[in-house]
């Protein structure tokens, strides 16, 4: 009986350890003439690639058909286009602020530190007016953006580089994020930002 409750009481505190070693995030999202994303989840000495699968599928004539489609879009980048699109992220953003908020402040409380934040765009367009205009749109929608995640969460570090380019045109963006979440937490956090993706996801459609 005596040796049971030592194994047990060991379990317990195996498990206790466990929950208080926390996971790091690392995210990382690019996107200039292609768009490249990476998740990568690191656990005590464990390390693994969430995002993107190691395994690449065969190519077939659907898949090549699909390529140049997604070619062709590459061709149409325009002011238009990318304005419209900034547009409703700024709607979708407007919509979530407050779920956002509410999730960043329970997470700042109980269980996630954010070691860093980087943002870095270089943009141009084809006329000088209009790269001004979408300066004050896309400064405006970062900086609001990060304004929620500085007053609502534990931020370490925050990096913002936003050049607009009035010489030619082009479009880069990259984002770096390295978060700490305690284990404990992760399963109130996954639910609430899958709400958040249902709800982004819902928007999306209109």
């Amino acid at each position: 009986m005596q040796i049971f409750m030592i194994i047990i009481a060991a379990i317990v505190l195996l498990l206790a350890v466990l929950l208080l070693i926390p996971v790091r995030l690392d995210i990382l999202y690019e996107k200039a003439e292609e768009q490249n994303a990476e998740v990568t989840l690191k656990y005590g000495f464990i390390t693994y690639k969430v995002y993107p699968n190691e395994k690449k599928p065969k190519k077939d004539k659907k898949s090549k058909v699909k390529e140049d489609r997604q070619d062709k879009v590459k061709e149409e980048f325009s002011f238009e286009k990318k304005k419209e699109e900034l547009e409703k992220y700024i709607k979708i953003f407007g919509i979530i602020k407050g779920d956002v908020q509410k999730l960043l402040s329970y997470m700042a409380r109980h269980a996630v530190v954010f070691d860093n934040i980087e943002i870095k765009s270089e943009f141009g367009f084809d006329d000088a007016m209009k790269t001004g205009i979408f300066t004050g749109l896309y400064n405006g929608f970062v900086y609001s953006v990060l304004g929620v995640v500085h007053h609502n969460s534990k931020l370490r570090d925050m990096k913002v580089n936003l050049n607009p380019n009035f010489e030619k045109k082009c479009f880069y963006n990259r984002f770096c994020c390295i978060l700490r979440i305690k284990t404990v937490h992760i399963m109130i956090i996954a639910f609430n930002v899958l709400r958040i993706y249902r709800k982004i996801k819902k928007e999306g459609r209109v």
